[in-house]
């Protein structure tokens, strides 16, 4: 068995003297041995010290001075000065939870990393800046008419009657002056008075209204949504006009509730075209069911029977946000209530895309049931020929022995 002698430069691991020849290159100063140590820092697993340029110096000193034949004492000193050079582990020596090389002070702080720190603490106050930025954008659009209209003079130098500031308090105006708010907005001058007779044809006191207690009174985000409808109507003139559209599937006025809201029915088994293709038809048996509605009555119930619902037609939930867009601008608080029946749980993906983006209010009023649930429910709140009609469209459609054609004819 062999035995290895230390010697003063050693490391106690490996048992070898350090080479002189060695001694120029840097050292780790917790291995000063040459085998533990390279151009960049330690080698060894256990060690992360960094050499730094006077952690070299010192340690060169002191390699050079062992390899001289000086006494083990005078080698000795050396290292407990470098060794001592952290002035808070002065006492024990390199602590393993200091990450800095002896050798250089704890009072002395790296330029470099002050700077980066620096660098650091801008780059994240300018985050914080853009995320507030981006949260208070989402509110900034509907505060476009508060802050355009104001008091409009006109061309003999006096200001308009009925004009006023949309900044003020939902408590210090009444329903009518809010109403009479968003009426001005079409005047000659004012935010929409650029929309097209088409356009402003639509608008009127029960439309305002419904969009004001859609909106909790909040006249800033109606009149947005006011914006959007008036735009929608001229984009969607010649369906509004002419009602023509592509038959699409199985969507009609079936009967009313017992108070006189019109029902629609829709079956997903009868579908023919794509979601996206049969946009048209929706709004014309919207605009059907309005035209069904009794006076005093101003909301429908929608039924839509998802029972063999084809999903490569509904693969694409743009065309669905888009019809709920329409049902919050432009035919504001007209759905009372939807009832979907058996959702098929292929198509829970489109739930779980849609339904973060659809308003809470709106989301109050979807409510998903089988189809038992559902006939107990129209059973109490619809009449009873639109029950029996509707029940009869739900056999057929589970019935595989009926065919499409006859589906149609009933």
């Amino acid at each position: 068995m062999a035995f290895f002698l230390k010697a003063p430069g050693c490391c106690s691991r490996s048992g070898r003297v350090a080479s002189p020849m060695r001694a120029e290159r840097p050292q780790c100063p917790r291995h000063p041995c040459a085998e533990r140590r390279t151009a960049s820092g330690c080698i060894a697993k256990e060690c992360n010290a960094m050499l730094t340029p006077e952690a070299v110096r010192l340690e060169q000193d002191d390699v050079s001075t062992t390899d001289s034949g000086d006494n083990p004492s005078t080698s000795t000193s050396s290292s407990n000065e470098v060794e001592g050079a952290c002035d808070m582990h002065s006492q024990s020596g390199s602590d393993p939870a200091c990450n800095r090389p002896l050798g250089v002070q704890h009072k002395e702080e790296n330029p470099a990393n002050f700077r980066n720190a620096v660098h650091a603490v801008v780059f994240i106050g300018r985050l914080s800046k853009a995320s507030a930025a981006n949260h208070q954008s989402k509110d900034q659009e509907p505060r476009e008419f508060e802050q355009r209209f104001t008091l409009v003079e006109t061309s003999q130098g006096r200001t308009h009657g009925r004009a006023r500031s949309l900044s003020v308090s939902k408590t210090t105006m009444t329903t009518d002056g809010k109403v009479a708010q968003l009426m001005d907005l079409l005047e000659p001058g004012h935010p929409l008075g650029h929309f097209s007779d088409l356009a402003k044809e639509y608008v009127d006191a029960a439309y305002c209204r419904r969009l004001l207690r859609k909106y909790q009174g909040d006249v800033a985000k109606s009149s947005q949504r006011l914006k959007e409808a008036m735009a929608w109507r001229e984009q969607n003139k010649v369906v509004l006009t002419t009602r023509k559209f592509a038959h699409g599937g199985d969507y009609r006025v079936l009967g009313t509730d017992v108070t006189g809201r019109p029902v629609l029915y829709m079956c997903m088994k009868n579908q023919l075209l794509s979601v996206g293709q049969g946009i048209d038809q929706n709004i014309v048996c919207m605009l059907q069911a309005v035209d069904n509605m009794p006076a005093g009555v101003e909301s429908a119930i929608h039924v839509w029977d998802l029972h063999g619902m084809m999903m490569y037609l509904n693969m694409n939930p743009a065309p669905l946000l888009q019809i709920v867009k329409t049902w919050d601008s432009y035919f504001a608080e007209r759905m009372q209530e939807l009832i979907i029946i058996d959702m098929p749980r292929m198509a829970m993906f489109l739930k779980d895309i849609a339904w973060p983006l659809v308003p809470e209010k709106t989301r109050n009023k979807i409510n998903f049931m089988t189809p038992e649930a559902a006939e107990l429910q129209m059973q109490a709140q619809f009449e009873p020929q639109t029950v029996a009609r509707i029940t009869t469209c739900m056999q057929q459609n589970r019935d595989r022995k009926v065919s499409l054609e006859e589906r149609k004819r009933t």
